[in-house]
């Protein structure tokens, strides 16, 4: 067999989804090898600014926080390549009062360039997460409204994180998974533990697609209102649906230069609107409607075009 065979790109394809495979069957565990970048930069927490220069975003530090009450966080999983975070933080910051909300994401794409996705998940869990939580801290401890948005194995991240922050603050919180990521043998009904204390006003939302995944992201989340949004992606179901289908709830439409635009965004389910407007920056009404949604057994399904 020649080299060119042998490094075919459909064969190099195949070979990638191979491990891919594996890595999600094996579940946490030492990788066969690790694709850490040597020499990667740490994880930054980027928050959006305005100033002479217009809106852009720096790293956070005491000056970056003015006297915004409220902040908003959003976060990647496993070996992303995009920064999609930074437009959903945009996009709602375009929305909010800027002088109630701080909005930002958090970059730690270095960390999460693992062979195995389990072992990302580990690192979110172990590492990034509480040190994002104390860095929230740090940057205040009089922060009224924490909410944190996690895909997949960032869903451990704001998980780790949000616990730092009920435990050293009174904030209340809001925690969104983007189609969780539970490592063979993990328990999935640790995300969101401390929102069982009746000591804390959390609220915990969890959208979720029925996908080649299975049940490492289909999990039922006990602390969590599970929605299930299958059913309105227009497209082919995809890990990276419920992040793009919650973009599209912000702003009210898909992507104008992706694949889905000009399609419906289908977010409402008995009566009730899913997605943004299930947060206090959507408003006060909608959050405290929020507060009083019940967990249930089954997952709530948002039903797509008849």
């Amino acid at each position: 067999m020649t080299l060119r065979k042998l490094y075919s790109p459909r064969r190099l394809v195949l070979v990638l989804a191979c491990v891919f495979l594996c890595g999600l069957a094996l579940g946490p565990g030492r990788p066969l090898v690790s694709a850490r970048i040597l020499g990667v930069r740490d994880p930054v927490l980027y928050l959006l600014v305005e100033d002479s220069n217009g809106v852009h975003f720096v790293a956070a530090d005491a000056d970056t926080v003015r006297n915004e009450p409220n902040l908003v966080i959003i976060t990647h999983g496993w070996y992303e390549r995009e920064s999609w975070p930074a437009r959903m933080a945009l996009a709602i910051h375009r929305r909010v009062d800027h002088r109630a909300w701080c909005c930002g994401w958090y970059d730690w794409r270095g960390q999460a360039s693992h062979l195995l996705p389990s072992d990302a998940a580990t690192v979110a869990r172990d590492e990034v997460g509480p040190s994002l939580g104390r860095q929230i801290v740090g940057l205040s401890r009089q922060w009224r409204h924490v909410h944190l948005i996690g895909h997949s194995a960032g869903s451990w991240l704001i998980n780790e994180a949000a616990g730092a922050v009920a435990s050293q603050t009174s904030a209340s919180i809001h925690m969104t998974f983007l189609d969780a990521y539970a490592p063979k043998g993990w328990d999935p009904g640790t995300l969101g533990r401390f929102a069982a204390d009746p000591c804390e006003t959390c609220w915990i939302e969890h959208y979720f697609t029925r996908d080649p995944l299975g049940h490492l992201t289909e999990n039922l989340l006990p602390c969590a209102c599970n929605i299930d949004v299958t059913d309105v992606n227009p497209g082919f179901n995809s890990h990276k649906f419920p992040w793009r289908w919650y973009q599209a709830t912000i702003v009210g439409g898909y992507a104008p230069d992706g694949r889905f635009a000009g399609r419906h965004v289908h977010c409402e389910a008995s009566g009730l609107q899913y997605g943004y407007e299930r947060s206090l920056e959507s408003g006060l009404s909608p959050w405290r409607t929020s507060l009083s949604l019940k967990t249930s057994e089954e997952p709530i399904r948002v039903p797509g075009p008849q």
